[in-house]
């Protein structure tokens, strides 16, 4: 059974749910053992990692369990009244009646009907194309999601608007009907006793309908009236992907929700959660006046835009309400008063900066909400909030690109409260992008931040440091005749060598504030794929090379030079433009200055750069190839972002990459490449997977015969076992492929690969009819991980290790194979070498320092039996004459 016909761990629990039906997950791992699937310690962590390898239709129960879904729903049938707008377009809503339906049209074998026809799930937000060339007008779908027919569909049934259809679940798709009679279903018990489970709290009407199926397996078999009128009358309410109680407060429930999930988010406490989520209610209000407003500008209505103006104010009052926390009969002044109390939290750093972050997270409130909604506010607003207020609208010139207007904002909010923490820390950020240190450290002072904080770090290396022999009091050193003290004192500027790395932090900055974040993410789950630590994500987002590919091969730090270019010191800026033409490239090391810098070489344009790398250049040595940038630092070239060390073999494929303008993720992912776990092959290039197959053996005379026809047989052992190989000659030597054992009646086959294996197997099978398969395993062991696997789970060595220094023998046909191989190994094609031969490499003046570097990376000759000798191999090679 080759790897394809082998169930994945996904197929396997599949086949034990079908099978068997819903279980937990205790009785699923016994069932899953059986069927030779180990869940280890933690059963269900390990569970969730197997589903989530791949799409499937196995889904959680409401009491734990685990279903298939297509073996919970198969033939059972839900119904569904055609509106008039379904009909005449042929498509069906995806509401309540067909929710316990919608999962399944993510399969393909459910995205057709059972005669065939296709059937396509339209979301009215983002098939708009496809809705448009059917000529179905938007208002048709509403705002779900609908299943899209044939045209001409209901017209085959001969259903009109109003008429009852019904799709049933079949194994071939679902079966499409004209439902005439309906037979009577009570829904109602088993959902309340489910909801009872939730203390009487809503569930998802989806797992709560498949929960009532997987208890009850007559439910839904014959056609019944549409689900929604069935919660109806069953006492329940539906709202959304909801179902609860009738007269469930649905609004409040949401509030709740909401409140609690922001004081996790942000360890508040009711009080400012709730007035959180009241801020925000009020910013989204604005949005949806600005909305208005946009409208009536198109529509060229100045009454309109007049009146709606006149209810940015009104809408601030009304969002308590709005939100379900006030009565509808409280009056306008009680709405505002719960405003004005929600506002006054507002003085808390904490509260405020969870409401930006909440209104940042939204993707309708762009930055002209906010700061409309803050401007608008700001008058309505206790004093205590001014600021923070003040602090929003600042942030709202960030998010529209005026940080000149921004900083000018987060000025007056100072000015509005002097000690207020989240102004004083932005106005650092601003006073570090422009160059004043000083400045920075003393807003930092102010604001409480601690010693260990990253700004003040980074700012406290290029702090002003005065002249040394230069007093105070005497004349200023740049000739402007005003005392040192109120001149150059706490202005001094580090020479722009040293302030390269206060740029590139301050680009870093603002990578992480900016629209890149889901990039960087991406970029560093490229870096992070083959290390094996619980905390690689972030260990990658700190690495440098994740961050460095989206500022420069990203477009990040183009933005931040358009954005916030005009803060930067004059010099910076133009260094920064400069960064910008400087493409990342591969750099051999020509010589090296420990603890000082390097002398690096451009292999695409053959530019020699004296770089200054103080801790770096203590891991270089002579020859080594590099990924890096390479950029002008003031006097000096320096590089930013990291050194990739890059094999003589990727060079070529690294360039060839460059050259083609590499997404910042692509990029990231090659240069990670070198983390993968050495893949383990066969001489053949085929990966490792240990095999073995144990067989029962009819006629054993016959298949002996056949075996020593067929394999060579090896020398017979003193009990009678006898044993053949398999062999094939690679690199000019003769290499087992597979063996087989007899021993009485049974026989033994194992291979390293799984294509030897089938082979043999497949040949047995057909040289002796009458074998019959025993046992058989796999194991996959494709790279040295796996094999640390394996060796975990108790393999234990086969008999004593030989050992080639107590036997001369031994040692000499070992270095007898090793030259052997050697001879082969100068006419192989070699990935390192391009492809080239070693011998074609010595030849060509132009591949010949690839192939010396490649033979100095080789382990020098120890005297270590059946080692590899670089020193023969150069001599081989005739390279000790160059």
């Amino acid at each position: 059974m080759s790897d394809t016909q082998r169930p994945s761990r996904v197929e396997t629990v599949r086949q034990a749910l079908a099978t068997h039906g819903p279980m937990a997950v205790d009785e699923l791992t016994t069932v899953l053992a059986a069927a030779g699937l180990d869940l280890g310690p933690h059963p269900a962590e390990s569970l969730d990692d197997i589903l989530d390898e791949e799409p499937c239709l196995i889904m959680p129960l409401a009491d734990g369990r685990w279903a298939w879904l297509p073996g919970l729903l198969e033939g059972r049938i839900f119904t569904h009244r055609l509106t008039a707008a379904e009909w005449e377009f042929d498509l069906i809503a995806l509401g309540p009646d067909l929710a316990p339906l919608a999962m399944l049209t993510e399969s393909p074998n459910y995205q057709h009907l059972t005669d065939g026809s296709p059937l396509s799930e339209v979301s009215p937000f983002l098939e708009h194309d496809l809705l448009a060339e059917r000529g179905i007008p938007e208002g048709a779908v509403g705002d779900q999601d609908a299943l899209l027919l044939v045209p001409g569909r209901f017209a085959d049934l001969s259903a009109r608007s109003g008429d009852l259809i019904g799709l049933r679940v079949t194994p071939d798709g679902f079966e499409l009907v004209a439902v005439d009679t309906t037979a009577p279903l009570e829904i109602g018990p088993p959902i309340l006793a489910q909801l009872e489970q939730l203390s009487n709290g809503p569930g998802e009407l989806d797992v709560t309908i498949w929960s009532a199926c997987a208890g009850d397996d007559a439910l839904f078999r014959e056609p019944a009236a549409p689900l929604g009128e069935l919660l109806s009358a069953g006492g329940l309410a539906v709202h959304g992907d909801w179902v609860a109680r009738a007269g469930f407060d649905f609004d409040g429930w949401h509030v709740q929700g909401r409140i609690e999930a922001i004081k996790e988010r942000y360890d508040l406490d009711d009080d400012e959660a709730l007035a959180v989520l009241v801020t925000v209610r009020m910013c989204e209000r604005t949005a949806g006046l600005v909305q208005a407003m946009s409208a009536a500008q198109d529509n060229g209505s100045e009454r309109d835009l007049a009146d709606l103006l006149a209810q940015i104010p009104e809408s601030t009052d009304t969002a308590a309400t709005g939100m379900g926390m006030a009565g509808p009969d409280q009056q306008p002044d009680d709405d505002r008063e719960t405003v004005r109390a929600a506002l006054e939290f507002l003085d808390e750093p904490v509260v405020a900066a969870a409401v930006l972050d909440e209104i940042n997270a939204s993707d309708y409130l762009p930055g002209a909400v906010l700061g409309m909604f803050a401007e608008s506010t700001e008058p309505l607003a206790p004093r205590a909030a001014r600021p923070a207020l003040r602090w929003l609208r600042a942030n709202a010139y960030e998010q529209l690109g005026d940080v000149e207007a921004a900083e000018k904002t987060y000025g007056e909010a100072e000015t509005l409260d002097p000690t207020w923490p989240l102004t004083l820390l932005s106005l650092a950020r601003y006073a570090s992008d422009r160059g004043d240190a000083e400045r920075g450290l003393t807003l930092l002072r102010r604001a409480g931040a601690p010693p260990d904080d990253e700004l003040v770090q980074l700012l406290e290396q290029f702090r002003p440091v005065a002249r040394p022999g230069l007093g105070r009091n005497e004349p200023c050193w740049c000739g402007s005749g005003r005392k040192y003290k109120v001149c150059h004192l706490h202005r001094e500027e580090s020479p722009l060598a040293e302030r390269a790395a206060w740029l590139y932090q301050k680009a870093g900055a603002h990578l992480l504030d900016s629209a890149f974040g889901e990039l960087l993410l991406q970029a560093a789950e490229a870096r992070s794929r083959y290390w094996d630590s619980p905390d690689s994500l972030v260990e990658a987002l700190n690495d440098g090379l994740a961050g460095d590919a989206v500022l420069f091969e990203g477009g990040a730090f183009e933005e931040f030079l358009a954005v916030r270019g005009a803060l930067l010191p004059a010099d910076e800026h133009l260094l920064a433009q400069q960064w910008l033409l400087v493409e990342r490239s591969v750099h051999e090391v020509v010589s090296v200055r420990p603890g000082e810098g390097m002398t690096l070489r451009d292999v695409r344009t053959g530019d020699v750069n004296e770089v200054r790398e103080r801790a770096g250049s203590r891991q270089l040595k002579t020859g080594e190839l590099y990924c890096a940038r390479v950029v002008p630092a003031g006097e000096t070239m320096q590089i930013f972002g990291g050194l990739e060390p890059v094999s003589i073999g990727e060079r070529d494929h690294l360039v060839a990459l460059l050259d083609d303008d590499p997404d910042p993720v692509e990029l990231v992912a090659f240069l990670s490449a070198r983390f993968a776990p050495p893949t383990l092959t066969n001489t053949e290039g085929e990966p490792t997977v240990l095999c073995d197959a144990q067989l029962k053996v009819g006629d054993v005379e016959r298949l002996i015969a056949l075996l020593d026809n067929r394999y060579d047989r090896s020398d017979d052992q003193p009990d009678g076992t006898l044993t053949w190989f398999e062999h094939v000659v690679t690199g000019g030597m003769e290499r087992i492929r597979a063996s087989l054992e007899l021993s009485v009646d049974e026989l033994h086959i194992n291979a390293n690969s799984e294509t030897r294996f089938d082979r043999v197997l497949g040949t047995v099978r057909a040289l002796g009819p009458s074998v019959t398969l025993l046992d058989e395993t796999r194991e996959p062991a494709g790279d040295l991980r796996a094999m640390q696997r394996l060796a975990a789970n108790g393999s234990k060595p086969q008999g004593a290790l030989l050992d080639p220094a107590a036997d001369p023998a031994l040692a000499a046909t070992l270095n007898e194979m090793a030259r052997t191989y050697e001879a082969a190994w100068l006419d192989e094609s070699i990935p390192a070498l391009a492809g080239h031969t070693p011998r074609e490499c010595a030849a060509d003046p132009t591949r010949r320092p690839d192939l010396i570097r490649l033979l100095d990376s080789f382990p020098e000759d120890d005297g270590t039996p059946g080692a590899m000798s670089p020193a023969r191999l150069r001599a081989a090679l005739g390279l000790n004459e160059q």
